[in-house]
């Protein structure tokens, strides 16, 4: 985990100020919700990811069909 300590609590200070468990299961994403980041992919990545996960996507089809695919698709 990455973060400043605050001195006198020393708790940890985010730049983006989430709370430690605001982090994940740490588990497989099957069955979970897609990442948060996922809107912030380039096509690129969102072939890999959909690849990554089953879901039948290719060159051809836009970001927007990618997403729908994988959203469809449980990724």
């Amino acid at each position: 985990m990455t973060g400043q300590w605050d001195a006198p609590n020393q708790q940890v200070v985010r730049p983006d100020q989430s709370a430690p468990w605001d982090e994940g299961s740490g588990g497989s994403s099957r069955g979970e919700p897609a990442p948060k980041g996922l809107d912030e992919m380039t096509k690129a990545q969102l072939l890999d990811y959909a690849a990554g996960h089953g879901v039948a996507a290719d060159d051809s089809m836009t970001k927007a069909e990618i997403r729908a695919a994988i959203d469809a698709g449980g990724g």
